[in-house]
């Protein structure tokens, strides 16, 4: 089986495929991952064969930047419903369809394997008569939002003779859904056919070491990350000085394109660095603050960790809605913050065992799901 798995830039979107990716390259199929020129390399270090598509370099960035502009007009809670349909639809789908479609033509997969933002994929699938699966890489996303996407495609639809299915064309031929139902804020009914699958964070290809503050000692370790979207956040600094004032020791990520200086002097509890490797660091942690990206939101919960969630836009509202009613997350919004709210958050799971035992039943469910081998199965009934 051949499987062409596509992507828009996102870290976030990305890493949730590469269970799949790699449990279908074990079982001997065929995989090739077509992603912007910016997003190769972590596919590439994981052994995945890449190809180029859709927007890169400064196009790319000046487009999102104008989207993510316009959108600090709106208030945070509907930043998803204004940013989704003009990003994913409007600015990044005519290039990666363009792209795709003479790929697809060429590689001749069975199947076409998307992220839940990548909707150039439907289209192309539609064109050929390949059959197309839709990847989570979250929770679901709500049809209100894919109903606008579906009019900013519709365009580029209609260049190739053909009428846009509902949801902007996602779930044409299944769901991949890695969002435990305990935390799922998204009611999935709409969906035709539903396929569960384990969300799995990997870890780095490489062992990228923990700093040395990760060691245990007698303090409990409180993990804080925005993430590689908002970690420019003027939260950030706030929080960190929250909970600099706490005995806990503290790691702090501020991104790839982060400068720790930036944070200013800590003491020594405090550590701050531009990236770590999630999957270990979560081994070690008691605590999460973070955006409640689903990234780390999901991943966390798969640790057994409760969290504190500052949502901020996207997605991240309806994650810290699923992790406040499962019992597993303090959520603090834009317009509660406060930094002695923030640190009385984190002495809160630290003390109480319920948020623990509550993402440790999460965490539980999570361990139940199918695991990605399961889903190559479904995958290869589809082609055949």
């Amino acid at each position: 089986m051949r499987v062409l798995i596509s992507s828009t830039p996102g870290y976030g979107h990305i890493f949730p495929m590469f269970p799949l990716a790699r449990a279908l390259s074990r079982a001997g199929h065929e995989v090739l991952w077509a992603t912007s020129r910016d997003a190769a390399q972590p596919i590439r270090q994981r052994g995945i064969d890449v190809v180029h598509a859709g927007l890169s370099g400064d196009a790319l960035h000046g487009g999102m930047s104008a989207v993510k502009t316009a959108a600090l007009d709106v208030p945070p809670p509907q930043r998803a419903a204004y940013v989704y349909p003009r990003m994913f639809g409007r600015l990044l789908t005519p290039p990666m369809a363009s792209d795709l479609l003479p790929l697809a033509r060429d590689w001749r997969p069975d199947v076409m394997v998307h992220e839940h933002a990548e909707l150039g994929s439907p289209l192309v699938g539609g064109v050929l008569g390949i059959p197309t699966v839709t990847h989570a890489f979250g929770g679901a996303i709500p049809s209100a939002i894919l109903d606008s996407a579906s009019e900013m495609v519709a365009p580029t639809w209609r260049e190739h003779g053909l009428a846009v299915p509902p949801y902007a064309g996602c779930f044409g031929s299944l769901y991949l859904d890695i969002c435990p139902s305990s935390v799922q804020s998204v009611p999935v009914g709409h969906i035709p056919q539903v396929q569960a699958l384990r969300p799995v964070a990997e870890p780095a290809p490489c062992d990228a070491g923990l700093p040395e503050c990760v060691a245990k000692d007698a303090r409990p370790l409180v993990y804080v990350t925005l993430g590689t979207v908002q970690n420019h956040s003027p939260v950030l600094p706030r929080v960190v000085d929250a909970l600099a004032s706490l005995d806990v020791r503290v790691l702090v990520t501020v991104g790839p394109d982060g400068d720790p200086a930036s944070l200013g002097e800590q003491p020594a509890h405090v550590r701050v660095e531009t990236w770590v490797d999630q999957t270990h660091v979560f081994q070690h942690c008691s605590v999460v603050v973070s955006h409640a990206g689903s990234g780390t939101f999901l991943g966390a919960l798969a640790a057994g960790l409760p969290q504190v969630c500052l949502p901020l836009a996207a997605d991240q509202f309806r994650n810290a809605e699923g992790g406040l009613r499962a019992g597993a997350a303090v959520v603090i919004a834009p317009g509660q913050f406060s930094q002695a709210g923030v640190a009385d958050a984190v002495v809160c799971l630290l003390t109480d065992d319920s948020f623990r035992d509550a993402a440790r039943n999460v965490a539980a469910e999570i361990q139940r799901m199918p695991a990605a081998a399961e889903a190559v199965q479904v995958l290869a009934r589809l082609v055949t």
